[in-house]
């Protein structure tokens, strides 16, 4: 009877040694785990659910490992907050596209209007006539100058000028406008053909120039001797064509016996002896 006991006994303290070491390794867990334990206790309600109520200091526990996460390299903890601003909008993405065609539409625009603008220039320069080369002549003039004893002569110059289909006309226009004093043949020349005067026609027949002047061509400021100048002007200047012989003289396509109030003889045709 007395084994009997003392197995039981020991029976006994095994198991509460058992029991103590299982109560030891639990308070040793939640020594170690204390934080998550709560943490735990306090997310999932345990106490409210079981006892109806949660312990204080459940309640006021805060989980150390949610809010700070420590750094490999460093002793700094960096607080953990949540971020209450607004998430900005990404920026939408921009079509490329769109501009590089705008910029090749500028860009071409004005290359084909330079293109067509060449062209054009290409086309008027085909169509462009040639310039034409007008043929010149010499024409003989005949004005008047003061001789160095103060004498009154005649002067024959020669002229370069273009070539017409009517030279006796054109020879007897350069007179009638005067000499040009620009050229040194002609600087110290003159002309007696009264100013106003114009040449209404010319026509040559049978050696005869047949010159048809305006009224004004009647009046020499210059009196009898101006008329007799301005007479030779014009029979010298036609009579240096090969074709002209002799000079009539017509008024307003009239023909006059006398030319001025002093009377110069006109009233047949005129040649270089006449003078």
């Amino acid at each position: 009877m007395a084994k009997k006991k003392s197995k039981k006994t020991s029976n006994a303290m095994f198991a509460t040694a058992c029991v103590l070491l299982a109560i030891i390794v639990v308070i040793i867990i939640f020594l170690v785990k204390k934080d998550q334990i709560l943490s735990n206790y306090k997310q999932t309600g345990f106490f409210d659910r079981v006892f109806g109520s949660t312990p204080e200091f459940v309640e006021k526990h805060e989980d150390k490992k949610k809010d700070t996460i420590p750094l490999k390299n460093d002793d700094v903890v960096i607080q953990i907050q949540e971020d209450t601003t607004p998430a900005k909008k990404e920026p939408e993405p921009v079509n490329v596209e769109e501009p590089v065609n705008k910029v090749e539409e500028k860009t071409e625009k004005p290359v084909e209007q330079k293109t067509e603008k060449v062209q054009e220039k290409v086309e008027e320069k085909k169509n462009e006539k040639p310039p034409v080369v007008t043929a010149t002549t010499d024409y003989q003039l005949c004005f008047i100058k003061v001789d160095s004893d103060g004498s009154i002569i005649r002067k024959i110059v020669k002229r370069t000028g273009a070539k017409t289909d009517s030279p006796l006309t054109t020879a007897l226009n350069y007179i009638i406008l005067g000499p040009n004093k620009t050229l040194s043949a002609e600087k110290d020349c003159m002309s007696f053909i009264p100013k106003g005067t114009k040449l209404l026609s010319a026509r040559v027949t049978d050696g005869v120039a047949y010159l048809n002047f305006n009224d004004a061509f009647e009046f020499n400021e210059e009196g009898g001797e101006g008329s007799r100048f301005q007479m030779m002007q014009v029979v010298y200047t036609a009579t240096a064509f090969s074709t002209v012989n002799s000079v009539q003289i017509l008024i307003e396509g009239k023909k006059q016996e006398y030319l001025g109030s002093e009377g110069f003889w006109i009233g047949s045709p005129l040649s270089r002896s006449s003078f």
